[in-house]
């Protein structure tokens, strides 16, 4: 019954579109009635198809969904009831007539308002869907695995080309990760398995060796005992999100495998193989090597190769090239015998040849990436002796423009500002503003004009 107590039976009508179903008049009313839905009173949003409620012959509502065959979703979009026949009861069936009419089974999205009449998170769960991201005072929703939206959750974490590392949503996933790979190398015997290798190596005063753990002991006299040993919570290990996002985001749909010329720590390796996708990684350390590959087992197509990056040459082609080299003179890495192993391009003495062996092995992996495909590189600036900047970013660039790519992103990667506060009182004084982001420069072999024939679409955001 409506609010004044009469009965009345609801009658519901399926129309493939609004636009020509003669309800076109009737939606866009109620749409800009209602405030929230306005969206609906649009043409280019009355293409999609709706459930329409009549009572006693009369319109009274309509909720708008779409089918996307393309992506494989099937999206709840705006939805009202009129006033004076709205009820929760009538509202929930109205919701369940929708998700009725998703014959295909795909993944059900809808971004709900904690503070809405209608669209109410509550609501929705009570109908079988899950929450994948909270935004803005948002619910992002889902009705199927969360697997299936979890670009849509990368995509609003990310959104442009300013990527904060600082928020929840970053932090949690990236918990989430870290988990994993601590959990195996335990497994494998691996100690500290997310800076496997790389204990004390910020070196020098410039850099955060100065920052140290002190752990007070009572010895068996009942004297104290004090040791220190360096941080390697400062160590520069990727970032585990940034990893899933950029070969979730810059692999084909029907991409298979990723080269990580100076492959380094084991996050690119462990998310790659975790996301289904091959990965080959050199790097010139044999205990770096041995450690990942030990930590990675669990993945038949994840491995690391020792060998010098700059003259290797893996086998066959890949889908990306992704690389996240040394900054030149910030650390120092170390291999079994306490030594930076031959050609390790960080302990090599001038800078220039620092920058050619780099760009030797950038061109190696080139040579072996198909055409339409993205070749990524992270990268930061480090200061000379006379505290200028090496202009490593810059020089990226323009190598790859020279090697016939298109630079298509510059992404900002913005660490936490905390620990570069300390070093701030000290650089300040030269006029040094410490660095607190990294970039992603993304550039693409082939022609911009084929990704969308070859990267799959995202669905709505």
């Amino acid at each position: 019954m409506n609010k004044q107590g009469g009965l009345f039976t609801p009658e519901w009508v399926v129309v493939p579109t609004i636009i020509g179903s003669g309800y076109e008049g009737d939606v866009a009313r109620l749409a800009i009635e209602d405030g929230i839905a306005k969206r609906a009173a649009r043409k280019n949003m009355q293409i999609h198809s709706a459930v329409v409620l009549k009572i006693d012959g009369q319109f009274a509502g309509f909720m708008t969904f779409q089918r996307n065959h393309e992506v494989k979703e099937f999206c709840l979009l705006q939805s009202v009831i009129k006033p004076d026949w709205y009820t929760p009861e009538l509202y929930r069936e109205m919701v369940e007539r929708v998700v009725v009419e998703n014959h295909d089974g795909y993944p059900a999205v809808i971004t709900t308002d904690p503070k809405s009449k209608f669209e109410t998170p509550k609501l929705f769960e009570d109908i079988g869907f899950q929450t994948y991201l909270k935004m803005s005072g948002f619910h992002y929703m889902v009705m199927g695995d969360l697997a299936d939206v979890r670009m849509k959750l990368l995509a609003h974490m990310t959104m442009t080309n300013v990527w904060s590392t600082v928020k929840g949503d970053w932090l949690r996933v990236k918990r989430e990760w870290n988990a994993r790979i601590n959990a195996a190398g335990a497994e494998a015997g691996v100690d500290n398995p997310i800076y496997a290798t790389r204990g004390g190596c910020w070196q020098g005063v410039n850099g955060f060796a100065n920052v140290v753990n002190a752990k007070r002991t009572i010895g068996k006299d009942g004297e104290i005992i004090t040791t220190t040993k360096g941080h390697n919570g400062n160590a520069s290990v990727l970032d585990p999100v940034a990893c899933e996002v950029i070969a979730r985001f810059f692999m084909p749909a029907t991409g298979g495998r990723i080269y990580n010329p100076f492959g380094g720590g084991v996050q690119m390796g462990y998310i790659a193989g975790a996301c289904g996708y091959g990965y080959v990684a050199s790097e010139i350390r044999q205990n770096q090597t041995d450690a990942n590959n030990l930590i990675c087992k669990e993945f038949d197509d994840v491995r690391w190769v020792q060998a010098d990056s700059s003259e290797y040459h893996p086998d066959g082609e890949f889908d990306m090239v992704f690389a996240c080299p040394p900054y030149y003179k910030v650390e120092k890495y170390l291999d079994y015998d306490g030594k930076p192993p031959e050609g390790e391009i960080n302990n090599l003495p001038e800078y220039d040849t620092f920058r050619e062996t780099l760009f030797r092995g950038y061109r190696a992996a080139l040579s072996h990436l198909k055409e339409n495909r993205f070749f990524v590189i992270m990268v930061g600036d480090s200061r000379g002796k006379d505290g200028g900047y090496h202009c490593t970013e810059a020089e990226t660039e323009l190598f790859m423009r020279e090697e016939g790519l298109r630079v298509y992103n510059r992404i900002v990667y913005v660490e936490s500002a905390f620990t570069r506060l300390a070093h701030a009182k000290r650089t300040l004084n030269t006029r040094k503003f410490p660095k607190c982001e990294q970039k992603i420069i993304v550039a693409y072999k082939g022609d911009t004009s084929n990704i969308k024939e070859y990267f799959a679409p995202l669905g709505r955001l």
